[in-house]
């Protein structure tokens, strides 16, 4: 797949764009979107081929797609920032790396810097710290390790639209190798990613962030998120109960509700600007 990159609009007013996760959908926004159009114009871009790419996109290089995508499309506006999961990480490092064309930015259980090393889940870190092939991958995956890890990853990621789907765990053939492929990716993902550098970039950052974290996400622990808040200057959090990772979807009346009311303070540059 190429990484050109598709979005749903709608709404008007100042721009907001919503990132989903890796592995997500625009789909996932949708009760959260019709929240926020009434003040804001929504962008939900599709970053399937994004993440996917058959090239392989640094997660670096993929942060200088997405500021491409904004500069071409929304030529000279800072734009407002919401991302879940890597979503969340894509957000935080465009805002770094490019802060004039981000106004403000929310991070909800964002993924953090040096991710593999702060996933919760043993099974996470296994399967993404050891550089497997695609066919060691989808082997792993039919083992009954393999099987506790589709569980587990399915209890974190769990799409609400596919109940009374078949379950993760029990997939098998083309579905498992496609299960099998997209982790092989992302495992490349983290591995290639140079983390010390954003470490860096991230004790510098001086934006303005909203944190929104779930106190027993399965991802990363609270810790890890009062950690990363510390290291990127984010006093601005919101901890939510019972949310679990995929908050905008379990929670999407909670969430938009602290995404208003973090938006819609007129923030520093706009006063500015006055």
């Amino acid at each position: 797949m190429s990484h050109k990159i598709t979005f749903r609009e709608r709404g008007q007013g100042p721009i907001l764009i919503l990132l989903h996760g890796y592995g997500g959908s625009i789909h996932h926004w949708e009760a959260v979107a019709s929240q926020l159009e009434a003040h804001y114009r929504v962008i939900i871009p599709n970053l399937t081929h994004l993440y996917m790419s058959s090239d392989k996109l640094f997660f670096t290089v993929q942060v200088e797609v997405l500021a491409k995508f904004i500069q071409e499309h929304f030529p000279r506006e800072r734009v407002h920032l919401a991302g879940l999961s890597y979503g969340g990480a894509l957000s935080w490092a465009l805002a770094a790396q490019h802060p004039h064309l981000v106004e403000k930015v929310a991070l909800i259980n964002p993924m953090v810097t040096d991710p593999v090393k702060n996933f919760l889940l043993k099974e996470l870190r296994f399967f993404f710290s050891i550089p497997l092939n695609l066919k060691s991958i989808y082997v792993m995956l039919s083992t009954p390790m393999g099987n506790s890890f589709l569980k587990k990853a399915a209890h974190i990621f769990r799409d609400e639209r596919a109940e009374g789907a078949i379950s993760l765990e029990r997939l098998k053939g083309r579905k498992l190798q496609l299960v099998a492929h997209m982790i092989h990716h992302f495992a490349w993902i983290l591995r290639s990613e140079d983390w010390q550098f954003w470490n860096k970039k991230l004790f510098h950052y001086r934006g303005e962030c909203r944190l929104i974290f779930d106190d027993s996400d399965l991802l990363f622990h609270q810790d890890a998120y009062l950690k990363f808040a510390k290291h990127l200057g984010c006093e601005d959090l919101v901890v939510l109960k019972g949310a679990g990772h995929l908050a905008i979807k379990s929670k999407p009346d909670i969430v938009a509700r602290h995404l208003l009311d973090f938006l819609l303070v007129e923030s520093v540059s706009q006063k500015i600007a006055k």
